[in-house]
């Protein structure tokens, strides 16, 4: 039975509303504030009319509420109008119908851009002072339909937008990082043919030559075969070698994706790094470190500048990253942790400051 009401009421909901992961199940909440409507009918014997009206545009706002979760545009502009429609008819037997226009405000966002949604805010407002003006309506019916049309109408504009740029936001990383995939498998490919084509064109010749010498000369063919084997024997750990610098990120790289990404998202970014090689373990943690704060100040700070500083003084590294985001960014879970342990591996120290923006120390010896 249970499951049988489950799969009715999963079906009903996808009839209802778009699959959209963002939408949820939000709308039905929503229509809590209809009650508002019914409150009215508390305090008064309705004629049969009036229900009968009542239930009428009950049903009729619901079939345009819902439907106009699945357009925008013009197309959201015409179930707008017909909620607002749906409004006016219902202030004839009830004047708490002012919380229609107040859904037909919330849809404003659907319309298009800000402008737009904010015109068509507008609008809704001008529209309920002329329908009070023209029935004489009392202020408990138009106060607070305009006061919350244009806060909860205000509030989903901004919701909307900020949604839109996050999306925006989301498909610039992803396509930064697919140039950057692509960048690396090019490089991997020009690395993979200078290291392995040499190798297999004289590997190729000294086969070759073995070959002519083995009926005539039979040492010298073995001394080309043992040759074969030292050069094979080379070309695998060559192969190893590079195989394990792919693995293994350096603090060059992540920081020109750095810059990549940041300038992609319009964060100013500048960095001064000593000339000077670091350990491989180092230089691997250093990176680890650089790419995990770049991603917490894109996914959380809401900075514009950003700089990196690394120097070292006598045997002590130490990496500075700064920005002018919010203080308060990523939990602990969100790389911060990963970043102590690296440092902790390397008997360093790291710490966090929230003056002016987020900071990031690092000192390391080497």
């Amino acid at each position: 039975m249970i499951k049988s009401l489950s799969r009715v009421a999963t079906a009903l909901h996808r009839k209802l509303l778009p699959a959209d992961s963002e939408v949820g199940v939000m709308p039905y909440l929503w229509l809590v504030y209809l009650g508002m409507f019914f409150v009215h009918f508390f305090f008064y014997d309705p004629p049969a009319w009036h229900i009968g009206l009542t239930l009428f545009g009950v049903m009729a706002f619901l079939a345009c509420y819902f439907r106009a979760y699945w357009v925008t545009g013009h197309q959201a502009l015409k179930y707008i109008a017909g909620i607002c429609v749906i409004g006016s008819l219902m202030t004839l037997v009830n004047p708490g119908a002012g919380v229609f226009f107040v859904y037909a405000s919330a849809f404003a966002s659907h319309v298009g851009p800000p402008k737009q949604s904010i015109t068509t805010i507008g609008a809704v407002l001008v529209y309920i002072v002329l329908l009070a003006w023209l029935r004489d309506l009392p202020s408990y019916f138009y106060a607070p339909a305009l006061i919350f049309s244009v806060m909860i109408g205000g509030v989903n504009v901004f919701q909307r937008e900020m949604a839109k740029k996050n999306a925006e936001l989301k498909l610039t990383q992803e396509e930064v990082k697919r140039l950057a995939t692509t960048a690396e498998r090019e490089r991997i490919a020009r690395d993979l043919h200078d290291l392995v084509g040499h190798t297999f064109s004289m590997l190729t010749m000294k086969a070759q030559l073995a070959q002519k010498l083995f009926d005539h000369d039979i040492d010298k063919a073995r001394q080309e075969i043992a040759e074969l084997e030292q050069i094979s024997r080379s070309a695998l750990s060559d192969v190893r070698e590079a195989v394990t610098g792919y693995r293994q990120k350096d603090l060059v790289s992540e920081l020109a994706n750095a810059k990549t990404l940041l300038n992609s998202v319009d964060v100013a970014f500048h960095y001064t790094v000593q000339d000077r090689t670091l350990p491989a373990h180092v230089d691997s943690a250093l990176a680890f470190i650089v790419r995990e704060a770049v991603t917490n100040l894109v996914k959380y700070a809401n900075a514009n500048r950003c700089q990196i500083t690394l120097k070292v003084e006598g045997n002590q590294l130490t990496l500075a990253i700064k920005d002018n985001g919010n203080s308060k960014q990523a939990p602990e879970g969100n790389g911060l942790k990963g970043m102590r342990e690296r440092v902790s591996q390397l008997s360093g120290d790291i710490c966090f400051d929230c003056k002016d923006g987020f900071n990031i120390t690092v000192k390391v010896p080497l």
